[in-house]
């Protein structure tokens, strides 16, 4: 089918020379007036409107704001005879897909109409994909049913209507972008940018310029001020991820931001006011870099007010079946494949699996296992080696030496994660410290008794 392009302008002539320019690719609708357009856009579908900036009653621009709150969807392009860029400028700001002087060339037209189509039609397709994916068994992109997962949901829920410093840990590949994301979509801020920050990923010199700005010439290549990244994200949300790693001259600067609400760029001499929401992420034991005095203890409490540990995939394995689910379907439609779904045997490896990357690494694994899938269901020989490694340990009647390498495995992260601590291993796999010990000994990872027994 032919694209619907609407066409407004108040002489007639002036509309059967776009309608002639595009009639050979486009179905064209014109209307004498911006009112009888917003009428008609009221019982039917377009995929463009063409509109005069200059008209009587209501104008193109306002005209151009009515359809897009109508619409945010539809691509308009704005067309005028008067030369200033003024008119130019501020259509563009009011969301313009593109602004034409008269007399333009139909060829011109048509190929800024072409865009434009192409341009809406592809904003609706990820909306309908956005909307598919968000699905009922999930909150903000967030997908679980077991209790952990309800009870941050929880949290979040109240919690993101306020501005209260949160911290966000968790492992990698738990999710805490997708947590500091939901935390802003809640958020009465949800119209404002969102923009994470991985301050791992920032040289140290150049950290405090990224944050806070720069004036001009404040240092040797600093032709121009420059706006950072608290600037940027004025009205929205901005998170700074593995904040552990901020450098500690930076530490008291954003101690002082988060406590008067302001900061001063390098090179600046006044303050300025911070208007972004600060979101902190860590994937490491902050306390322990409190303790070791690598991290101030009173911005450790100021970014802490509310604590959000996301679990790692390992302690809600009851959550697994429903996350595959919605990472095949999400995949399946990125990639224009059919909804597959793991097959008995594949869903039991995947269930034995320990998952050291988390819900980021089961994501990798069923978007191979996609790709690789050649009959209606996920086999596990369509899973990553590792993982289908307990299928065929399993197929050798060898449930035993699956169990004891599947706990080996898990026992080793969860020791690697507490530095040794027998005892505070056993606190999080909610076992007593001697039946921890037993099953150590038994897959080999301690030698001996007690807390002085070495681990192999």
């Amino acid at each position: 089918m032919k694209p619907s392009v609407m066409v407004i302008d108040d002489p007639a002539s002036a509309r059967q020379l776009v309608k002639g320019a595009l009639s050979p690719t486009c179905t064209v609708f014109d209307f004498a007036s911006v009112a009888e357009a917003l009428a008609a856009l009221d019982r039917a579908s377009f995929d463009c409107v063409v509109t005069d900036l200059r008209m009587p009653g209501i104008d193109g621009l306002d005209g151009l704001r009515r359809f897009l709150a109508r619409r945010p969807d539809l691509a308009v392009i704005v067309v005028t005879a008067f030369g200033t860029a003024e008119p130019a400028v501020e259509a563009k700001r009011a969301g313009a897909f593109e602004y034409l002087r008269k007399p333009f060339d139909p060829e011109e037209l048509e190929l800024v109409v072409a865009r434009a189509v192409a341009h809406s039609s592809l904003r609706r397709e990820n909306r309908r994909l956005r909307s598919e994916l968000a699905g009922s068994f999930s909150v903000q992109g967030l997908v679980g049913r077991s209790q952990v997962m309800r009870d941050l949901v929880a949290i979040l829920e109240r919690v993101a209507p306020t501005d209260v410093p949160v911290l966000i840990e968790g492992e990698g590949g738990t999710g805490k972008d997708l947590v500091a994301r939901a935390l802003h979509g809640m958020s009465k801020r949800r119209g404002g940018p969102f923009i994470a920050l991985n301050m791992s990923a920032i040289p140290e010199s150049l950290a405090e310029s990224e944050l806070f700005g720069h004036e001009k010439g404040a240092f040797t290549g600093a032709d121009s001020a420059r706006a950072g990244f608290f600037a940027e994200a004025e009205g929205g949300t901005l998170l700074l991820d593995e904040i552990g790693r901020l450098p500690p001259a930076l530490q008291a600067k954003l101690l002082r931001l988060l406590q008067d609400g302001e900061y001063i760029p390098v090179g600046g001499r006044r303050a300025r006011r911070a208007g972004a929401r600060v979101l902190c992420a860590t994937n490491e034991d902050l306390r322990r870099r409190v303790e070791e005095g690598r991290f101030r203890e009173d911005l450790y409490y100021r970014i802490r007010v509310v604590p959000l540990r996301l679990p790692p995939l390992r302690e809600r394995r009851e959550d697994l079946p429903l996350l595959c689910e919605h990472l095949l379907r999400k995949h399946a439609l990125l990639l224009e494949r059919p909804p597959l779904q793991p097959s008995p045997e594949a869903l039991r490896a995947l269930l034995q699996h320990a998952w050291p990357g988390n819900v980021r690494e089961l994501e990798h694994a069923l978007e191979r296992a996609l790709l690789l899938a050649r009959g209606d269901v996920i086999t596990p020989a369509d899973l990553p080696p590792e993982i289908k490694a307990w299928h065929e340990t399993d197929q050798e009647g060898g449930y035993r030496k699956a169990r004891d390498a599947w706990e080996r495995r898990y026992f080793q992260e969860l020791l690697d994660g507490v530095n040794g601590s027998v005892a505070r291993a056993a606190e999080l796999a909610g076992l007593h410290r001697s039946t921890l010990y037993e099953k150590l000994a038994r897959v080999g990872l301690v030698q001996g008794e007690g807390e002085g027994g070495r681990r192999g």
